[in-house]
């Protein structure tokens, strides 16, 4: 696959024990104690940006479920109608309400929108995803992207920022790394359709 591939926190929903920059609400999902920016830029060459998703990315979420590699490796499903597509940015809008979690749609050098990434903290501990369109990939917007949800999760006060690959990924491994990502701890679960996966936990630290 090419250099960038998909990641999408691998096989969970786009969306600590929770004291300090995280909250968990009484009967609610952890939540994060501070909003993103709602648009970050992507330095280097070519550069890009990060943008709020907003309604008229549905078109985005279809394009992404079309795309077989990502679907492969994420949580996307394969092949969204229009209405499923609209239905999955609307509750993704829910969730940065809720401050659950928040997606953006990644924008390259000339304005064109070539894929979502976001950030949520199902345990307390802010984890990153990420998913992106063949004409995104192999020109380090991936590894921009992760390295700038990184560097704002650390610093709002968290000890560590998580990303997760399944097995296999190689090109989403090498983002990581690039990122400044360790691997950790490997899991392996029996997922949909009794299908027996491996993922694997990548850890940044503060200071690192």
């Amino acid at each position: 696959m090419p250099d960038d591939a998909p990641s999408d926190t691998p096989r969970r929903d786009l969306v600590a024990a929770a004291t300090g920059p995280a909250a968990t609400p009484a009967g609610g999902a952890p939540r994060f104690a501070t909003a993103p920016p709602s648009s970050v830029l992507l330095p280097g060459d070519p550069p890009g940006r990060l943008r709020a998703l907003v309604p008229e990315d549905w078109r985005l979420e279809q394009a992404l479920s079309r795309t077989p590699d990502v679907p492969r490796w994420t949580y996307y499903p394969p092949d969204l109608s229009d209405d499923d597509a609209r239905r999955r940015v609307d509750r993704s809008l829910e969730r940065a309400q809720d401050g659950v979690a928040y997606r953006y749609a990644v924008v390259g050098p000339d304005g064109q929108v070539v894929g979502s990434a976001g950030t949520t903290v199902p345990e307390g501990v802010p984890e990153i995803f990420y998913a992106l369109l063949p004409a995104g990939r192999g020109r380090g917007l991936a590894t921009r992207t992760v390295v700038a949800l990184a560097d704002w999760a650390l610093a709002t006060g968290h000890d560590e920022v998580r990303l997760y690959t399944l097995e296999g990924n190689a090109a989403s491994e090498a983002v990581a790394r690039r990122a400044g990502f360790v691997a950790g701890e490997t899991r392996t679960t029996t997922a949909r359709g009794g299908v027996v996966e491996t993922t694997t936990r990548w850890v940044r630290a503060a200071g690192s």
